[in-house]
C-alpha cells in the first residue's frame, strides 16, 4: 500500500452515509484523510479553496444532484478525479456521470472497502497518467517549459483577452547568441545544461518581474516557452506601453550576463530579443510571431546582446534577404559565380609564387554583388558549403590548365579560403581527395586558407583533419592572423605552413608604431616556428619597404595587382616574369 496520505472530499447530505464511508476507509488503511461536506453550497466553497486527491459526490443533494455539482466542479477547474455515488433507484445515471467528467460511478448498495479502494486508486492513477500525457504533449522535455503547442494556445488566449478588453500584449522572441559554438566547442550535453539554466533564469525572472507588465487583476499570467533549439519566447499580457516590454527585455538580458557553471565549465552567453506588440504589430498569431522573429534577426545583425522592437521596414529587409538567398541558390548552378585571382610575390626576389582564388557573383539583374553581402548570407544559410566545393573544383581545374600552358606557371600555387562550415562537415579530406583525383592536380600546388575561428572550434578534431590534408601534400595557411584568438600555443600544435597577417594590421604600419610592432612580432614568432608569413592588403611602396626590413616573406595587395579574371592571369605572369628577368640582367 502506498504510504502517502490521500485526501478525500465526501459531499453527502446524509450523516449515516458519511459514517458508512468513513468506516469503509478505516477498513482499508489509515492513509486516507476524509473531509465531509453536507451541502451543495458548502461543497462549492471547499472545492474552490482546497485541494483533494479524490472527490466523492452523492447523487442526491437536496434540490440539486451530484451531476450538477460535478459539472460545477469541472467548470471551476477542479483537478481531482470525481466519483459519483448513488443509492437505490438511481439506475441510468452512470452514462451521464461518465459523460459529465466523472472518473467512476459506484452504487452504495453492495459497496465494499475493497471496491471503494479499487475505484479510488484507479481514478487517481488514471488522472496522473492523463496529466503525464498532457505534460508530454504540451511541455518541453528538456527545460520543462511550455512547448510550441501550449505557447500557441496561450498566445491565442492572450490575443482574445487583449481584443476583449482593448489592451496591449507583447511577444518577446529570444534567441541565444553563438549557441552553436558552445555546442561545437564543448559538447551537446553541456549545451543541454545551458538551455536548462537559461530556462530556469527566464522562468524565475519573468515570475518575479510579472508586475512590470501586469497591473490588473483580470490579466492573464505571462508565459515563458521554448519553441525549440535555442529559441525561447516570453508572452507579456496587459502592457501599458512599449517601455514595459523594453524593461522586461533589458532585465532578461541582464539576467543572462552572469556566467553559467555547468559541470565544471564556466560558460558565458548572451541573447538577441525581438519584440512585437499586439495589435500594432500584428492582429493575428502568425503575423505577431513572424514580426517578433524578424525583429530578433535585426537585433542579431546589429551586434547581438540587445533587443529590437519590430518596425514595418524590417519586412522589406527580410524579403530582400529571402530573395537574395533564393537567387544565390540559383547562382550556384546557373553559372553566375566566377573566380578572380590575385597574385602573390616573394618580397626578397619579386617572383610570383602564388595566386589567391576569390569568388565573385554577377547577378543577371543587379549586376556585381559584393562578397561582403553574399558571403555572410551564404555562411548563415549553409550555402557556403556547396559554394566552397565549387570554388575548390574550379580553382584546381584552372591551376591544371595554367600548368600546361607555360613553364612560368609551374611554380605558382593557387590558394583559396575554406569556410568554417566546410571545415566542420568532417568530410573535407575525402572531398579534397576526389577533386585532386578528378582534376589531376599535384596537391603541392594547392594551398588551403583557414581562419583562426574555424581552427579553434574543436582543437583535437581540427589537428587530425589538418594532418590528413597535410599528408595529402596540400599546403595549409592560417588566414586573417591577428583578428581572432591568436594563440601561439595552438599555432605551435597545428601543422601549418603559412600565416597571413590581416590587412587591418598592414594598413597603418607606416604611421602606427603599435601596428608596426605587432607585425614585426608576428613575423619573428612565425619564423621561429618555421612558418612563412604573407602580408595581405599591401597598397604602398612605403608599406612594402617596411615589410622588407621586417623580413616578411611574401605579400599580396593592390600595389602588386588587383584580382584578375583567369584569362588575364597568364598574360600578367608573362609580363611580370619578363620584367624580373630584365631587372636581373641590369
Amino acid at each position: 500500500m502506498n504510504s502517502e496520505r490521500i485526501k478525500v472530499l465526501l459531499v453527502d447530505d446524509d450523516e449515516d452515509d458519511y459514517f458508512l464511508t468513513r468506516d469503509l476507509f478505516a477498513e482499508i488503511n489509515p492513509s486516507y484523510d476524509l473531509q465531509w461536506v453536507s451541502s451543495y453550497a458548502e461543497a462549492l466553497k471547499v472545492i474552490g479553496r482546497t485541494e483533494h486527491d479524490i472527490c466523492l459526490f452523492d447523487y442526491r443533494l437536496g434540490e440539486y444532484t451530484g451531476l450538477d455539482l460535478l459539472r460545477e466542479a469541472v467548470s471551476a477547474g477542479c483537478k481531482a478525479p470525481i466519483i459519483l455515488l448513488t443509492g437505490q433507484g438511481d439506475s441510468g445515471i452512470d452514462i451521464e456521470a461518465i459523460k459529465g467528467g466523472a472518473a467512476d460511478y459506484l452504487s452504495k448498495t453492495g459497496i465494499t472497502s475493497h471496491l471503494l479502494e479499487r475505484s479510488v486508486r484507479y481514478a487517481i492513477e488514471r488522472k496522473r497518467t492523463e496529466e503525464r500525457i498532457v505534460h508530454m504533449a504540451y511541455y518541453d522535455g528538456l527545460t520543462n517549459l511550455p512547448n510550441r503547442s501550449l505557447f500557441l494556445d496561450r498566445l491565442s488566449q492572450a490575443l482574445t483577452h487583449s481584443n476583449r478588453y482593448k489592451d496591449n500584449c507583447a511577444l518577446l522572441f529570444i534567441d541565444l547568441d553563438n549557441f552553436k559554438k558552445i555546442n561545437d566547442t564543448l559538447d551537446h550535453r553541456i549545451g543541454d545544461l545551458l538551455l536548462k539554466g537559461v530556462a530556469d533564469r527566464l522562468n524565475c525572472f519573468v515570475r518575479s518581474a510579472d508586475t512590470i507588465a501586469r497591473q490588473k487583476a483580470r490579466a492573464l499570467a505571462s508565459t515563458v516557452a521554448r519553441l525549440g533549439g535555442d529559441e525561447f519566447t516570453v508572452l507579456l499580457t496587459e502592457i501599458y506601453s512599449m517601455q514595459d516590454a523594453a524593461k522586461v527585455a533589458q532585465r532578461i538580458l541582464n539576467s543572462l550576463n552572469s556566467p553559467f557553471n555547468l559541470d565544471g565549465h564556466e560558460v558565458f552567453i548572451s541573447a538577441s530579443i525581438g519584440i512585437a506588440i499586439h495589435p500594432a504589430d500584428g492582429e493575428d498569431m502568425d503575423t505577431l510571431i513572424k514580426n517578433a522573429d524578424t525583429a530578433m534577426y535585426h537585433a542579431k545583425e546589429n551586434g547581438k546582446n540587445h533587443f529590437q522592437f519590430y518596425k514595418y521596414s524590417m519586412n522589406e529587409t527580410a524579403l530582400e534577404r529571402l530573395t537574395m538567398e533564393n537567387d544565390l541558390r540559383r547562382a550556384i548552378t546557373g553559372n553566375e559565380l566566377s573566380l578572380l585571382y590575385q597574385p602573390r610575390i616573394n618580397i626578397s626576389n619579386g617572383t610570383i609564387v602564388g595566386t589567391e582564388a576569390l569568388v565573385r557573383w554577377e547577378h543577371p539583374v543587379h549586376g556585381t554583388i559584393s562578397p561582403t553581402r553574399f558571403i555572410p548570407l551564404a555562411e548563415d544559410t549553409g550555402l557556403i558549403v556547396p559554394i566552397g566545393e565549387w570554388v575548390l573544383k574550379t580553382a584546381c581545374r584552372q591551376k591544371k590548365i595554367w600548368h600546361g600552358k607555360s613553364p612560368v606557371h609551374a611554380p605558382v600555387s593557387v590558394s583559396l579560403n575554406i569556410s568554417g562550415h566546410q571545415f566542420s562537415q568532417g568530410n573535407l579530406a575525402s572531398i579534397m581527395e576526389k577533386i585532386l583525383e578528378d582534376t589531376g592536380l599535384d596537391p603541392s600546388f594547392l594551398e588551403l586558407e583557414i581562419t583562426e575561428s574555424a581552427i579553434m572550434k574543436n582543437a583535437d578534431a581540427t589537428i587530425a583533419l589538418l594532418h590528413k590534408l597535410r599528408d595529402m601534400g596540400v599546403k595549409l595557411s592560417m588566414d586573417d592572423f591577428g583578428t581572432g584568438y591568436s594563440s601561439f600555443n595552438y599555432l605551435k600544435r597545428f601543422p601549418l605552413d603559412i600565416i597571413k597577417i590581416d590587412r587591418s594590421f598592414i594598413k597603418d604600419i607606416t604611421n602606427s608604431r603599435r601596428d608596426a610592432t605587432i607585425v614585426k612580432a608576428i613575423i619573428a614568432m612565425a619564423h621561429t616556428l618555421e612558418l612563412k608569413v604573407v602580408a595581405e592588403g599591401v597598397e604602398t611602396e612605403e608599406q612594402l619597404r617596411l615589410l622588407q626590413d621586417m623580413e616578411c616573406d611574401e605579400m599580396q595587395g593592390y600595389l602588386l595587382c588587383r584580382p584578375l579574371p583567369a584569362v588575364h592571369v597568364h598574360e600578367f605572369l608573362e609580363i611580370w616574369d619578363n620584367m624580373i628577368r630584365k631587372n636581373e640582367k641590369r
